[in-house]
């Protein structure tokens, strides 16, 4: 009697020892899941589709989102990307108000063959990205433009007529001396005939200047007039520089109108599945579908190991029938 009560102490012991393991081991397994698995992106604003490339194919990236979308992709379509003359066809899609496509002949030989190598050219290195995009989708984009590049002061508005400016390019170009430096946000410039307000000083020596559709300064907002130019500027500039696919479109944003932005962002998905994207709507069908899935495995994996447990248990605790 004494021995069967001893084994029964070891075996109650032995049970709790692997339950509080069991449970420790679940937990420890579902905060690692959470908290290294789990989508927490910030859903950006909407109205505005960001397109850029990476896998150059079908990928596991959008899977998620088709999965969460309830999309069917042709696989015939796997590989299609986005080339310049698929542009016009994009900014005459129902619910498409703006194209505004990354200039790349401009942006690189301003960024890599001038500003990197610290030369200062007879004009002001000029760049203008809209507020919109500065704000919420600038990590899509290669442009050394942002708030990491400001000594002080803040980026130029939308339609105002405001730069911000290194103090090299001041020195430069408008003859400041150190003394006016320190007093040169809020004074004006005079550039190409136009007057501007300086808002803000640049580490970098470029120009950043406001934002105007009209005029092209490394992002150009598609227009048929223009188009053509751009089109063969830029293939004859990837070309001579042995750019990879040439014909492709490098980072694109689209302006939806309001209401429209899943549906142009799932035909852009069905006819272009090899390009990636950022959007509000893309965002959280993707946090959505991969957290759930993410939620799922948890799930599943802390039900099969309580459950093994439970088995475990009731095993070690069974009492051996007694014979008779």
């Amino acid at each position: 009697m004494a021995k069967n009560n001893l084994t029964n102490k070891k075996i109650k012991i032995l049970s709790v020892l692997l339950t509080v393991l069991v449970i420790t081991a679940l937990s420890l397994f579902t905060y690692s899941q959470i908290t290294n698995g789990y989508c927490t992106e910030t859903i950006p604003p909407g109205n505005i589709i960001a397109i850029y490339q990476v896998d150059y194919t079908y990928g596991d990236l959008n899977a998620v989102y088709v999965r969460g979308a309830g999309l069917d992709i042709d696989s015939e379509n796997y590989d299609r990307m986005i080339t310049y003359e698929d542009i016009p066809h994009i900014a005459s899609m129902d619910g498409v108000e703006n194209v505004i496509l990354y200039d790349t002949s401009y942006l690189d030989t301003l960024i890599y063959k001038t500003a990197s190598e610290d030369r200062l050219l007879d004009k002001l290195n000029l760049i203008a990205v809209p507020e919109s995009i500065a704000q919420d989708y600038l990590h899509q984009t290669a442009i050394p433009y942002g708030t990491g590049y400001l000594e002080e002061g803040r980026l130029p508005r939308d339609g105002a007529h405001e730069i911000t400016i290194s103090k090299k390019l001041l020195k430069k170009h408008f003859a400041y001396t150190d003394e006016m430096l320190t007093r040169a946000i809020g004074s004006k410039v005079n550039y190409d005939n136009e007057t501007y307000t300086i808002t803000g000083i640049n580490s970098y020596d470029i120009c950043y200047i406001f934002f105007d559709p009209e005029r092209n300064y490394g992002l150009y907002q598609y227009d048929a007039d223009t188009f053509d130019e751009f089109v063969t500027r830029n293939i004859d500039y990837k070309k001579t520089n042995d750019y990879f696919h040439p014909e492709y479109a490098n980072e694109i944003f689209i302006y939806t109108a309001d209401g429209s932005e899943k549906s142009v962002l799932d035909k852009l998905f069905q006819e272009y599945p090899a390009e990636n994207y950022i959007s509000s709507e893309y965002v959280s069908v993707w946090k959505k579908t991969f957290n759930g899935s993410v939620l799922r495995k948890i799930i599943i994996i802390n039900s099969i190991v309580v459950t093994l447990l439970g088995i475990i248990l009731l095993l070690l605790n069974k009492k051996p029938i007694s014979k008779v």
